[in-house]
C-alpha cells in the first residue's frame, strides 16, 4: 500500500485534559497486522514520529500518534518527565481505542506502545499495567528504570529498547533495567541519530527494527487467538 493510500483512513482523535486538548492521528492501514501507539510529550505531533509512523504503515501496520501534554502544558517545569500523568494520559488514549473496539468503530486487532526518550518508561508503566492490551513494546533511548522497578517485573509484553551505540549510560542503565524484565526482551544497538534524522542510519535500522518487533510479536498474538481481551 502506498502512503497516499494509507492517508485517506486518516482521522483525528482528541481528548480533554486538565489544561486544554490532547491530539491524536489515526491511520488505518488495510489488512494491517495490528495498531502501533507512538506516543510523544510534546504539543504538537512530533515530526520524527510522524516519518517514522510512515515507515510502519509501509511495513503493513496502522498508527495513532498522540500528543501526552496540551500546548498550554510546555511551559509548566520538568512536565516532560512526570511518568505518572504521561502513563496516565497514554491510558486515556488506550481506553479510547479500546472503546472504539467495542463498539464496532474500529477493527480489534494487536496493539503496541512506540515511545522516545522521555516518554519511553511511562510506556513500559502502562503496558505493565495493561498486559491484556499491549502485544509489544518499543522504546528508543530513555530510561526505563523510572517506570519503576515493580513495572519491569510485572511485564508482560515483549519489550524492544534500542539505543544509541554511543550514549554509554542509557547503555548500561538499560541493560541493567532488562535484568528485571521476565518476558521477551532485547536491547540493540544502533548508530547515533543525529539532528538529521530523517536521513540517517540509526534513524532507519530503529525503524527497522520497530517493524519487525511489532509484526513478529502481532502475528504471535494472532497465531494463538490473542493474549489480549477486548471483548
Amino acid at each position: 500500500m502506498t502512503e497516499s493510500a494509507a492517508d485517506a483512513f486518516a482521522v483525528p482523535l482528541s481528548l480533554p485534559c486538565e489544561h486544554g486538548l490532547l491530539h491524536g492521528r489515526l491511520t488505518q492501514v488495510a489488512a494491517a497486522a495490528g495498531l502501533v501507539i507512538l506516543a510523544h510529550d510534546c504539543a504538537a505531533n512530533d515530526v520524527r514520529d510522524e516519518i517514522l509512523a510512515g515507515r510502519l504503515r509501509r511495513a503493513g501496520l496502522s498508527t495513532l500518534s498522540i500528543d501526552l501534554l496540551a500546548r498550554q502544558e510546555e511551559q509548566f517545569a520538568d512536565v516532560h518527565n512526570n511518568v505518572p500523568l504521561l502513563a496516565r494520559r497514554l491510558i486515556d488514549f488506550l481506553d479510547l481505542v479500546r472503546k472504539r473496539m467495542l463498539i464496532g468503530e474500529l477493527a480489534e486487532q494487536p496493539l503496541g506502545l512506540w515511545a522516545a526518550h522521555a516518554t519511553a518508561p511511562a510506556a513500559v508503566r502502562v503496558a505493565a499495567l495493561r498486559d491484556h492490551d499491549i502485544a509489544a513494546v518499543v522504546c528508543l533511548g530513555g530510561l526505563i528504570d523510572l517506570a519503576g522497578m515493580l513495572y519491569l517485573r510485572t511485564l508482560a509484553a515483549p519489550l524492544l529498547v534500542l539505543v544509541e551505540e554511543t550514549d554509554a549510560r542509557l547503555v548500561v542503565s538499560n541493560s541493567r533495567a532488562l535484568q528485571e524484565v521476565h518476558e521477551p526482551k532485547a536491547l540493540k544497538l544502533i548508530p547515533e541519530i543525529g539532528i538529521e534524522f530523517a536521513a540517517s542510519t540509526g534513524f532507519e535500522i530503529a525503524s527497522d527494527e520497530a517493524s519487525v518487533w511489532f509484526s513478529e510479536h502481532f502475528g504471535a498474538v494472532s497465531s494463538v487467538g490473542g493474549r489480549q481481551n477486548l471483548s
